[in-house]
């Protein structure tokens, strides 16, 4: 059955898969923090320069800008500029920072009249095109020899039937260079960062027009419609997303259990620890763009969960704590699990079950350095699943909001363990919806923490 596959074959295709794999990540990466701005974020200003900061960070270039479109004047004035060290440097030793040049007499600039009147994108390699004399051309040659910029890449962020503005992006190589991914990639986003601009601008002009009854209210109204729109195009673009994702680490996954099992001939003992190495990225990808899109479904007011009679309880916590050894032991944290005689079975979606208490325990083995985590089971009016951790323990405070953040984290938690600030946030949400509860108890930081989840028998 699998004569015409060989073993260079299937390596050619892990590689293309891998490679597939890493460029269409980006666009979930940068969706999930330019969502985060939204939420946190409110005046254009802001908004703006974390969206450059976020772009330049996730794409590696050198610089990052937001021009708005001023139509009566026919000008572009800059709004925020991301940099790179270097370029910085650079722009200070020539005495200006870019921000403080406005473009002026657009309809008359061949290349940015393409981008703002024709709402095309536009590149090119020579920096004077965008500026032209409002740039010295000898601080230009100094710009691209110091700060390695080799291509400007131009967008228009439309609104409508007009143009908001322009994303310049500065790359440290060539346009032609990009793959058809990595071109698809910078696409996807244009639209969200349009919708997030044009939020921004509109909650300013809700806030400077409070007074003004019938106007605050008309934009209350778009902002509302705005708001529900960016939420639509989230949603749809999450799950093309997730289903771009899917594919190859579905295709991973299979491949390298077909390497393991020796389909395509006995492979060395080194090769099969490489091979589970794939399959463990694999899986943890799976399960975070599994967690993004339940957290994106909650946040709709969408309820994922399913729930099944006659689901036992005490199998699913052994899977968790059988998948998680290894991660335990890679921290030298101590995982155990009190395994009780009953299976307490009660009413349960088992795959959002196993994502809420998966996250829980994770959680628990992340902020335990070198510690323990011990999982026992009560049997009262409903089940009661204990998860105490030696960790790095919180205070009152911190408690309080524990299960009520998104993207957010302490710095001694950034400090101790890396985190997307989603786990707990998401367990809270498929606990609820399980008609249960969850909570948290701690002495105080350093003191470590014991998790509560509570879940009705049936």
């Amino acid at each position: 059955m699998f004569n015409f596959f060989n073993r260079k074959k299937v390596t050619e295709k892990l590689f293309e898969q891998n490679l597939e794999l890493a460029v269409k990540n980006k666009p979930l990466s940068l969706l999930e923090n330019l969502y985060q701005t939204s939420v946190l974020t409110l005046l254009p200003e802001e908004m703006a320069q974390k969206i450059t900061d976020i772009i330049r960070a996730d794409l590696h270039l050198e610089l990052a800008g937001v021009l708005v479109f001023k139509k009566e004047a026919d000008s572009l004035v800059p709004l925020a500029f991301s940099k790179s060290e270097r370029l910085l440097k650079t722009l200070n030793n020539l005495g200006f920072l870019l921000a403080d040049i406005s473009i002026t007499d657009i309809s008359n600039r061949e290349f940015l009249k393409k981008v703002v009147y024709g709402k095309e994108n536009n590149t090119t390699n020579n920096p004077q095109e965008v500026w032209q004399e409002l740039i010295n051309k000898e601080y230009i040659k100094e710009i691209k020899k110091q700060s390695h910029i080799k291509t400007i890449l131009l967008y228009p962020l439309i609104k409508g039937d007009g143009v908001l503005g322009v994303l310049l992006l500065g790359f440290n190589r060539d346009y032609n260079t990009l793959n058809a991914f990595e071109k698809a990639s910078i696409k996807s986003f244009i639209n969200v960062i349009a919708l997030l601009l044009d939020k921004a601008y509109l909650y300013k002009d809700l806030q400077d027009s409070y007074e003004v009854t019938k106007r605050a209210y008309a934009l209350e109204k778009r902002a509302k419609e705005e708001l529900e729109k960016l939420d639509k195009i989230k949603n749809q673009f999450v799950q093309q997303t997730q289903h771009d994702l899917r594919t190859p680490l579905t295709s991973i996954m299979g491949y390298s259990d077909l390497l393991i099992n020796g389909t395509f001939g006995k492979q060395k003992k080194e090769t099969i620890e490489v091979i589970k190495k794939i399959q463990a990225v694999a899986q943890n990808m799976i399960r975070k763009v599994n967690n993004f899109l339940d957290v994106t479904q909650f946040q709709l007011g969408k309820n994922p969960v399913s729930l099944k009679p006659g689901i036992p309880l005490v199998p699913i916590l052994d899977e968790m704590v059988k998948e998680l050894n290894f991660v335990a032991e890679k921290k030298e944290v101590v995982l155990q699990f009190k395994k009780p005689k009953k299976p307490f079975n009660i009413a349960a979606d088992r795959e959002k079950l196993k994502t809420a208490l998966f996250n829980v325990i994770d959680n628990s083995i992340k902020y335990s350095p070198k510690g323990k985590v011990t999982i026992t089971v009560e049997d009262r009016n409903a089940v009661k699943i204990i998860i105490a951790d030696t960790g790095i323990g919180m205070t009152e405070e911190q408690l309080k909001t524990l299960f009520n953040r998104q993207f957010e984290r302490d710095e001694k938690a950034k400090e101790t363990a890396s985190g997307k600030g989603i786990g707990l946030y998401l367990a809270t949400q498929i606990i609820i919806a399980h008609k249960g509860n969850i909570w948290a108890e701690s002495a105080g930081p350093g003191k470590g923490t014991t998790f509560y989840v509570e879940l009705p028998l049936g």
